[in-house]
């Protein structure tokens, strides 16, 4: 056999390898990925949340309409630490807005609708941090900031820091003239 036919052979023989291989993972892929779609659509009845981040949100999403609002708050805080940016704004974005609803269901004079508006701003404000584009969550932190206004003397005394004192310093400054 020619060297070259031989050379040839072995080339063709890894070649079908490295094919087999990549199809092999292409179809491990497209499988888990049906999967995760069954699951988000609804179509597979299991009781164990995939970890893909996608399927995360769904299942939160599905316990916060049915009521379930700690599982969705702790399926979101869980999909916050992928640290994607969309991801993670989005994330902010839903846990805020179940903070807002618990917080228009309660009385205007409970106690526990000013702490969950707090929260509600707060997730409202990561969510702006992290992408600044979402207007929905602008114009959400809006309407939490009518349900509870802040006062300005507070969020001064919170940036500022409770104990902290101002120093000024002038800077005074001289000229040299050199000969």
């Amino acid at each position: 056999m020619n060297k070259s036919l031989y050379l040839a052979h072995w080339l063709l023989v890894a070649i079908a390898v490295i094919s087999l291989g990549f199809i092999a993972t292409t179809s491990y892929n497209l499988w888990q990925t049906k999967k995760i779609n069954a699951f988000i659509s609804g179509e597979a009845q299991t009781e164990e949340v995939p970890e893909h981040l996608k399927a995360q949100f769904a299942q939160a999403f599905n316990d916060a309409k049915q009521g379930n609002k700690e599982q969705a708050l702790a399926l979101l805080t869980k999909v916050l630490e992928s640290n994607q940016p969309e991801v993670e704004a989005a994330a902010y974005f839903n846990r805020a807005n179940i903070h807002l609803r618990e917080a228009q269901a309660l009385a205007s004079d409970d106690s526990a609708r000013i702490s969950l508006l707090g929260l509600a701003k707060q997730d409202y404000r990561s969510a702006l941090l992290v992408n600044s584009n979402l207007w929905d969550a602008r114009y959400n932190l809006e309407l939490a900031l009518l349900m509870a206004p802040e006062e300005p003397e507070i969020v001064q005394s919170i940036k500022k820091g409770r104990n902290s004192a101002s120093v000024v310093v002038k800077a005074v400054g001289f000229r040299v003239d050199l000969p």
